[in-house]
């Protein structure tokens, strides 16, 4: 199939390409990037995106195989679309975020504030992301999700939310970070997100295992990111934390907060929440 796909009208809303074999980045419309990983008897979804164009019926298109949804994080500019499947996975600290739909002021202030044109024709903030998925799943850090030949664990990794996983493909040698890790600066200034010295114990976890994956796979900006981009990360953290480092002020229209820049990554964070 073409590698920029249109589905339901939305011309032109979602670009898929194969990053890796059976391994599809999915970019919904440039404000996210959704993953869609398959096995030789199933297919993961890695986030559902915001639900703007119809995510389920492009999945269809791309893989036959029965389907397992996650969500990296609560989110909604990765589980807007969780109402288009009946089954959704997500880590246990987050499953009060995506249990219930948007309410129709925050649908508005989104549509109207947070997502990037041309919207679809059929786009209106009254139908879209009304619902959530029939069947919530929380999960736990060790949680494996066996896709016949392949098998992705998720890791917690307490941080830009309490409940944000990455998911480790040990046989492909990639970790999906979601939110947790990417070319740009992790948002730790908000209000579901942990103590920054919480945040860098969770990324510590993540060089605990490092030699089993060589590329980074984020929910953002650029990928696949190489694996340095983590060390990166960690080390900047590290210098906020023993105060060698102070991020100058950064206003984004989830709250304000603190920037720093480390290379290839950076993160925003809230110094009276440095843990």
């Amino acid at each position: 199939m073409s590698p920029n796909v249109g589905v339901d009208g939305h011309a032109e809303w979602f670009k898929a390409r194969l990053v890796a074999p059976a391994t599809w980045a999915i970019d919904d419309h440039g404000q996210d990037t959704v993953y869609l990983v398959a096995g030789a008897e199933r297919c993961l979804l890695v986030d559902t995106g915001w639900g703007v164009g119809d995510l389920a019926s492009l999945v269809a298109s791309l893989s036959s195989l029965p389907l397992l949804v996650v969500n990296s994080h609560g989110h909604p500019d990765h589980a807007c679309g969780n109402g288009q499947f009946r089954e959704v996975h997500v880590g246990e600290a987050d499953a009060w975020l995506v249990r219930d739909p948007l309410t129709e002021e925050s649908r508005r202030w989104i549509a109207g504030n947070v997502l990037k044109g041309p919207l679809p024709p059929s786009f209106s903030p009254e139908t879209w992301a009304t619902k959530a998925a029939e069947t919530l799943v929380p999960i736990r850090d060790g949680h494996t999700f066996d896709l016949g030949g392949r098998t992705l664990q998720a890791i917690a990794v307490p941080g830009h939310t309490a409940g944000s996983l990455c998911l480790l493909d040990r046989e492909a040698r990639y970790l999906l970070t979601g939110d947790s890790a990417l070319a740009g600066p992790v948002w730790m200034h908000l209000e579901e997100s942990v103590p920054l010295r919480q945040f860098h114990a969770s990324l510590r976890r993540l060089l605990d295992i490092a030699e089993e994956f060589d590329w980074i796979l984020p929910a953002h900006g650029p990928s696949p990111l190489p694996s340095k981009t983590l060390d990166e990360l960690v080390a900047g953290v590290e210098s906020i934390l023993d105060g060698r480092l102070v991020g100058s002020p950064h206003k984004t229209f989830a709250g304000d907060g603190l920037r720093c820049d480390f290379g290839s990554c950076g993160i925003v964070y809230r110094p009276d929440r440095l843990g």
